[in-house]
């Protein structure tokens, strides 16, 4: 996942935040940080541990707080602002750089939310779950832009559907049992997986000039 990753930690100045007015905009975070001015994902974790995604959002900063906003006019009414002093960590992801795949062909926030939390909780902190999360960021990139460049093709629709199956699962095993919760995880990596070689497949044969039906 070829992450732009901002993070901020929290002891930062107890100033006063702003909200954006049109009168004094508060500077753009540096481009080298969180990328070009596209939208993006922003995870936001507050020091009481609260934990808050905005997807398909932009971002700014001020000396004393985060702004997030879903137009990159930042409108006070669409705006969302955390004070620094607050705030643990900020992560920023450029957006369709984290779940290639997914993103490609089912980049709806709900599902994304869903399968970005089981790499972050189950897969990330699990020798196991590592290397996978590793080989998934390394093959994924192009063959995620071969399901973006043909939506509506056989392998995306396929392919599609077992992402959102996959986090039908996710949101699932977050309310099981322990046991039933690690049978679950189980299950998505292997639908998940197969998902990607279907996808794989798809990818090889436009390489090779073969069209994807609709």
């Amino acid at each position: 996942m070829d992450d732009d990753t901002a993070n901020s930690g929290a002891d930062e100045e107890e100033a006063t935040p702003s909200v954006p007015d049109g009168g004094d905009e508060p500077a753009p975070l540096a481009e080298e940080a969180v990328g070009d001015g596209r939208q993006k994902y922003v995870e936001v974790v507050t020091t009481e541990g609260d934990r808050h995604e905005h997807g398909d959002s932009y971002l700014r900063e001020t000396e004393a707080a985060f702004l997030v906003s879903t137009d990159p006019g930042f409108p006070e009414r669409e705006t969302v602002t955390y004070r620094k002093r607050d705030l643990a960590r900020v992560s920023v992801e450029q957006h369709h750089s984290s779940c290639f795949i997914t993103t490609a062909v089912a980049g709806e926030e709900e599902t994304l939310s869903a399968l970005r939390g089981f790499r972050d909780d189950a897969l990330a902190p699990s020798p196991a779950g590592r290397p996978l999360v590793s080989l998934y960021e390394t093959v994924s990139p192009p063959i995620a832009d071969t399901l973006a460049a043909r939506p509506d093709g056989m392998t995306a629709r396929a392919v599609r559907r077992l992402v959102r199956r996959c986090a039908r699962l996710a949101r699932l095993r977050k309310r099981s049992s322990p046991p039933r919760s690690t049978a679950i995880g189980v299950l998505l990596v292997a639908i998940y997986g197969f998902g990607i070689a279907v996808a794989s497949v798809g990818h090889a044969l436009a390489a090779l000039g073969v069209g994807d039906p609709e």
